[in-house]
């Protein structure tokens, strides 16, 4: 199942989720996360190549001109355990594996900005797949965040 979701809690979101889950007890696997912070924006056409073999995908789903990569952070995290990537603009994405089952992973997201939490969902990807989540305004774009997961 693919869903589009945007605007939610005050944030342009995009989502494309896959699937459905049930966290499992058994679920003591590490799960490998990629967290991508790409800018997009009306503003000019750059495309950073390092974006090429997303950016049709990105394309079909958000109507910008521009993709610029600001980051990459990986961390392979257990159940329960919660890894953070730093993100433009004094924000912090913390991700959580939930669990996995059935090949399939379920992440909580959670977005601050100093203590104040601003954004908190949960996702769920086939093992391997991945997420795009557009966020906050930043400087003349949006922050998009490309979250890919494995187990």
């Amino acid at each position: 199942m693919m869903m589009r979701w945007k605007a939610l809690a005050g944030i342009g979101i995009g989502l494309l989720l896959i699937g459905g889950i049930v966290p499992s007890a058994t679920a003591e696997n590490r799960i490998h996360v990629v967290v991508k912070t790409i800018q997009a924006s009306e503003e000019g056409t750059h495309v950073d190549s390092r974006l090429s073999p997303l950016i049709e995908e990105l394309k079909s789903v958000f109507r910008y001109s521009s993709y610029r990569l600001l980051g990459e952070d990986e961390m392979t995290l257990k159940k329960g355990e919660t890894g953070e990537a730093a993100l433009p603009g004094d924000r912090i994405l913390r991700v959580t594996p939930k669990g996995t089952a059935n090949d399939r992973i379920e992440l909580g997201l959670r977005i601050a900005k100093g203590k104040k939490e601003i954004f908190q969902t949960v996702v769920q990807l086939l093992n391997q797949g991945s997420i795009t989540v557009g966020g906050p305004r930043h400087e003349t774009g949006t922050l998009l965040f490309r979250i890919s997961a494995s187990h």
